[in-house]
């Protein structure tokens, strides 16, 4: 199976600190992580301490919530919650509770089992999975099959084909978490990116952030142009068929799965979603990308979520905003 780097059809415009209100100095960083470019922006001067407390975190977040490291919480619930309650800490436990709200409020288009499915593409050998063996782990699917209880941070499944996986709040909880850091040393004009998932702060001089909505086609056009404000943060993520897809026997597949029917989406070219903060947004991008072709689902999305919503889907050519 064949797979394929992230492209990021979202651009921030910063069109240069000239014309601003007052001149401005800037600073930027960029570093790996979470399988990704991971960058920041802030405005003053250089803090070395807070860059190194950035990265620092992003690595923890990593570490922690990984599918892929066998060391992670994630892997380790995979691998014995299902014989035993499991103790995590209170953060994790929260993320997850958190994650199961954000299911209950998309429909159940978002939902973090549904890697008890989507093993079977990861692992596929080149094979696409049959229609009885989807079926069979579909069974595990559902936030029914999770026992969460906070009070005590512990963690049950309901079964051994039980998987969870927290890719689709993992970046924006990061980046919320990385906002939280640059707040606490002072800064509160920033741009915090990790793969395209973004998180901006305050503004630019006293101008807003701004924001371009890239053609997947044609890359140097921009469909829309937006501005965030100037003042609190706003959330703004990205998901799409032509961000990540694997190829099988073939066949282009979209790397995001609808957890009703265990199987790849469809014609999601393009989603943005602009929201609160990055946690909710990463979510609900994902949520949208499954519900795209079911209009008054994405209406309740937008409602519940309280975000802004533009997609792209199957051939058109037309942004739509919800």
């Amino acid at each position: 199976m064949k797979r394929l780097a992230k492209i990021v059809f979202l651009v921030f415009l910063l069109s240069s600190f000239c014309g601003c209100t007052k001149s401005v100095e800037i600073q930027n960083f960029t570093f790996s992580g979470m399988g990704t470019v991971l960058s920041v922006i802030y405005t003053g001067e250089r803090n070395e301490a807070l860059e190194n407390a950035v990265k620092k975190d992003a690595g923890t977040v990593e570490s922690e919530l990984s599918y892929y490291k066998d060391s992670s919480f994630v892997s380790i619930l995979n691998r014995e919650a299902h014989e035993k309650e499991v103790v995590v800490p209170e953060h994790i436990c929260r993320l997850i509770e958190k994650s199961i709200e954000f299911g209950e409020m998309s429909g159940g288009v978002f939902d973090i089992t549904y890697k008890s499915t989507g093993e079977l593409w990861e692992n596929s050998k080149n094979r696409i999975p049959d229609e009885k063996t989807i079926e069979e782990k579909q069974r595990f699917v559902g936030s029914d099959k999770l026992s969460v209880n906070c009070a005590e941070n512990k963690i049950k499944f309901a079964g051994i084909g039980v998987k969870i996986d927290l890719g689709g709040v993992a970046k924006g909880y990061a980046i919320d978490r990385a906002a939280d850091i640059m707040k606490k040393y002072g800064v509160e004009n920033f741009i915090v990116n990790y793969g395209g998932d973004m998180l901006f702060c305050g503004n630019k001089g006293g101008k807003p952030w701004s924001i371009g909505i890239k053609n997947p086609d044609k890359p140097s056009e921009i469909l829309k142009k937006l501005e965030l404000g100037t003042s609190g943060c706003k959330g703004v993520a990205t998901s799409g068929d032509y961000e990540r897809f694997f190829v099988i026997e073939g066949e282009t597949f979209s790397h995001i799965l609808n957890p009703k029917t265990g199987k790849p989406v469809k014609d999601a070219r393009s989603v943005t979603v602009i929201g609160e903060n990055a946690t909710l947004t990463d979510a609900a991008a994902t949520a949208v990308s499954v519900a795209l072709h079911e209009k008054e689902a994405v209406k309740k999305i937008m409602e519940k979520f309280r975000v802004k919503i533009y997609t792209l889907s199957g051939e058109d050519s037309v942004l739509k905003e919800w």
